[in-house]
């Protein structure tokens, strides 16, 4: 039944297109940042710990265009999943930075391609699939029925989606030594099994490791990319090559041109960065949470 109702109201929003999205998501979005304390909470923790020295008053208009681009994202999940392919593809200006792309993929050593969960990042993914000729790395969720759903819709730009099990990341692996690019996100908080501590925006933050444990054992160039939302319901890519400390030994230092990378692609549009997630959950030992309160 769940499935079912979760069907009903995408394809309703797949009536809704990006430029009436404009309009109809900041409305929507105030009534969503009173009913949501929660969301309300945890973003004004990650803005004040992330830019300590700015304008209140300006991390606040940030905190609540951040709402307006959560509820955009939803609406576009009507697009993503029902429009024809070619229709989405007509709401984006030419990217910028495929050309460092297109020269990584040249090269033949194997690409990786990092997003993150900055603007349009679903979009993201069906813009570059048609760029891809190896996988998209995804984590398994908890529900079955409803990760069959999504894949179906996220594979309609041509991708071959693999898990994050040890199968898939074999096949990964497998891919990058043949010289094919991959995608992945490497901005979640992975378990602490599974990440390393390193700055991001001065914070120390647990950071997963399996992006620099890719280029190290593969030598794969990597490419961080982000979807900005325009005004006039229209989508642009930026495509960022990785520094080059991304490929030192020391795994601290590949860590922080990790998040270096990923500050970039939030600089792009940082009201479109999904502040409500909890980035700073675990912390370093005998540090206090940044959420209990």
């Amino acid at each position: 039944m769940k499935i079912l109702i979760i069907r009903v109201v995408i394809r309703v929003f797949s009536w809704i297109t990006p430029r009436a999205a404009e309009f109809i998501a900041p409305p929507v979005a105030i009534l969503l940042w009173y009913l949501s304390p929660q969301k309300r909470r945890v973003t004004r923790i990650n803005l004040n710990a992330v830019y300590p020295d700015m304008d209140a008053r300006r991390r606040d208009k940030i905190a609540r265009a951040s709402m307006t681009h959560y509820v955009r994202g939803v609406f576009e999940a009507g697009m993503l999943w029902h429009w024809p392919l070619d229709r989405v593809l007509e709401h984006f200006d030419e990217a910028e930075g495929m050309e460092l792309y297109h020269q990584a993929e040249q090269a033949g050593s194997g690409l990786i391609l990092a997003g993150v969960h900055c603007g349009a990042w679903e979009l993201l993914g069906l813009f570059m699939q048609q760029h891809l000729n190896g996988a998209v790395l995804y984590k398994p969720g908890r529900h079955p029925e409803f990760e069959k759903m999504l894949l179906e819709k996220r594979r309609r730009g041509g991708a071959r989606l693999v898990p994050a099990t040890a199968a898939g990341l074999r096949t990964m692996f497998r891919f990058l030594k043949t010289g094919k690019s991959i995608a992945m996100v490497p901005d979640q908080e992975p378990t602490l099994g599974e990440g390393q501590f390193a700055p991001f925006f001065g914070i120390e933050t647990l950071t997963g490791v399996l992006l620099p444990r890719m280029v190290h054992r593969t030598g794969a160039a990597v490419i961080f990319a982000t979807c900005e939302r325009r005004k006039g319901g229209r989508y642009r890519v930026q495509c960022f090559k990785a520094g080059e400390a991304i490929y030192d030994d020391d795994m601290r230092i590949a860590l922080t041109a990790v998040n270096y990378a990923i500050e970039q692609c939030i600089d792009v549009a940082t009201e479109q960065n999904l502040w409500a997630y909890k980035r700073f959950r675990n912390r370093p030992d005998g540090d206090r949470s940044f959420y209990q309160r």
